[in-house]
């Protein structure tokens, strides 16, 4: 290597040295600093009185003017270190600046110790008997080692003070003629190595604590926050059950009331009530209770947008039908627009959301219309859901999409969960909807949805209305398994299904279900998951019937448990999950989900053109 090799790689060197200084962790920097300060505290005074005390027993030695001069400099530079150290460790706080002010502290500390420590290797060791020679040596060589372990954080403060007393004094002693310089020089040397492997190995040790340390600082950041996240998911759950012991307690209550007197009251207009009024409590406790498996299923994530075509119109008639008996019965009118636009979304949340929209506005109007209106804006269609209702403060707006918030329900005489608004959010945001609101308090309310506009289906696509009719009249021929250990449950499983035209079989387990699955042709099973402890589950037994079919049983889980795991692993197996309580209308819908298509009849044979077929003449 050439001297122009040599200076133009030098100052890559120094520069790259000088970078990592700066990427240096102020932390770890601080307590590499600590260290060493903290050594400066402790052996300052032992090395002042080592000194002062080989000084005054070697009384030939105090007329030399290098020794005079150079003791009372050592006494005062290690009193300055040691105050050095005792300053820093009162330190407050130290700011990126302060810090570098510190660490140039100790580099010039060291720096002196080095030059300090040479001096005696350059100027008084060689002057020494081989005897003194010897024990000086060993002195020096023990008090630098022991910075190995304080100065192994930084090695520049290392590279300005260990070469310079180790070199020192190996050159020295190499220089000496008596018969054990040699071995002493090379020793020296050997000392010298043995310091940078114990100082690089006690860095490696120091920084892997300062990176473990900070890993262990990271993870109790973490959970500090999944603490207080827990904190706040304990709170919210229980806010949620005293909520919904609250709101399911009344309906049951009432329900209570109304069947005792449906049971002592003979008058048949007071029964029909009675049975009325227990069906809107019926279908109160119901929504409750969906809405709460609405929100169980979303923080499981088990709620998947499937997006494709829908027909607007359609909907806004399902809702229509839906809510329009319950709007008449609090005096409103329900306008529903009609349009023939379609958009793309997942026909079911879309549904759901609307729904709770509707339902939620009927439920805060004490008088005048809900409506539902569709316009274009900006190449999106907007359905909007306006009423006439109480309204909502301008500094409620943001509010009103968090759990088990009911503004002003206590006042309007409402009841409910406070959770619609907030699936609404959630499921408009699995889709990518924008959702909006405009209210001013005592004049109504107005949600707005925008969605994508997509083409219409082609006629292929399309559910006819004879498709329709045919599916339903399948239930007619439709044989059904129905597999409960609740005699009450089951008997109105029976009934329900037999309503509708079913040919119904019972079962209360799995010995009765695999006896009436070998008499009897099976077309859909209907199982119950928890059908005791002594009996395999719902799963177990759907199974264990699929395995005896010819082909694959199609089936529904119906269950009260709300455990995600087990709808993923019912999913997984292609059978539907139903949570109870499930309406008939639901259950309709499931159960024609679940049949096969019926096969096409054959198509008639095309007409001839005119001229063709006919008898010969």
């Amino acid at each position: 290597m050439t001297y122009v090799d040599v200076a133009t790689a030098l100052p890559k060197l120094v520069g790259r040295v000088f970078a990592r200084r700066g990427q240096e962790d102020p932390a770890a920097l601080t307590e590499h600093l600590r260290a060493i300060y903290r050594d400066y505290v402790f052996n300052s005074p032992l090395v002042i009185c080592i000194s002062v005390y080989l000084y005054a027993v070697r009384a030939d030695l105090r007329p030399w003017p290098f020794l005079q001069a150079w003791m009372p400099l050592w006494v005062l530079y290690l009193s300055a270190r040691m105050a050095a150290g005792l300053l820093f460790a009162q330190a407050p706080a130290l700011d990126p600046l302060r810090l570098k002010r510190w660490s140039r502290l100790s580099l010039l500390i060291q720096l002196v110790d080095g030059l300090m420590v040479s001096s005696l290797g350059w100027f008084v060791y060689p002057q020494l008997d081989p005897m003194a020679q010897s024990a000086l040596l060993a002195a020096t060589l023990v008090l630098v080692g022991a910075t190995a372990f304080s100065l192994s954080g930084r090695w520049l403060s290392i590279a300005v003070y260990a070469p310079l007393v180790y070199l020192s004094f190996a050159w020295m002693t190499w220089q000496q003629t008596h018969p054990y310089a040699t071995g002493f020089a090379v020793f020296t040397l050997g000392m010298f190595a043995l310091y940078l492997v114990y100082a690089s190995n006690q860095r490696k040790s120091v920084l892997k604590g300062f990176e473990l340390a900070k890993l262990n600082g990271q993870l109790a950041d973490e959970l500090m926050v999944k603490n207080v996240a827990l904190e706040g998911v304990a709170s919210e759950r229980s806010r949620l059950l005293a909520t919904v012991s609250h709101d399911l307690r009344q309906p049951a209550h009432a329900i209570g009331l109304l069947a005792e007197r449906a049971l002592l009251d003979s008058s048949p207009e007071s029964t029909r009530q009675c049975l009325r009024d227990l069906n809107e409590l019926s279908q109160s406790l119901s929504a409750s209770l969906v809405t709460l498996m609405d929100l169980t299923r979303l923080d499981a994530g088990l709620v998947e947008p499937r997006e494709m075509p829908v027909e607007l119109g359609q909907m806004l008639a399902r809702l229509e039908g839906q809510f329009e008996v319950v709007a008449r019965g609090k005096g409103l009118r329900l306008l529903v627009a009609r349009c023939d636009l379609w958009v793309r979304c997942d026909p079911v949340l879309l549904q759901a959301l609307l729904a709770n929209l509707v339902s939620n506005a009927i439920k805060y109007t004490a008088h005048g219309i809900v409506e539902l209106k569709v316009s274009e804006v900006d190449n999106r269609v907007c359905v909007r859901v306006c009423d006439t209702g109480i309204g909502i403060r301008h500094d409620k707006l943001e509010t009103i999409f968090n759990e088990f918030v009911r503004l002003d329900g206590a006042a309007s005489g409402t009841e409910g969960l406070g959770l619609g608004l907030s699936i609404v959010k959630r499921y408009a945001g699995l889709m990518g909807l924008q959702l909006s609101v405009e209210s001013s308090p005592a004049q109504g309310s107005c949600f707005s949805v925008f969605m994508a506009p997509s083409a219409p289906l082609s006629a292929d696509g399309a559910q006819s209305e004879k498709e329709l009719d045919a599916a339903q009249a399948r239930l007619r021929a439709l044989r059904v398994l129905v597999v409960d250990n609740v005699d009450l449950l089951l008997g109105s499983m029976v009934k329900t299904l037999a309503g509708w035209g079913c040919q119904v079989y019972a079962a209360r387990n799995l010995v009765q279900a695999i006896d009436i699955s070998k008499s009897q042709g099976i077309d859909l099973l209907i199982s119950d998951y928890h059908l005791g402890d002594l009996e395999p589950d719902g799963l177990q037994l759907i199974n264990a019937l699929r395995q005896r079919a010819p082909g694959l049983l199609p089936a529904l889980l119906m269950t009260g448990d709300v455990s995600s795991r087990l709808e993923l692993t019912a999913r997984s197996q292609g059978i539907p999950v139903l949570h109870k309580p499930v309406r008939p209308q639901l259950l309709r819908e499931q159960v024609l989900a679940r049949l096969s298509p019926p096969p096409s009849p054959p198509s008639p044979p095309s007409p001839l053109p005119p001229g063709q077929g006919d008898a010969p003449a």
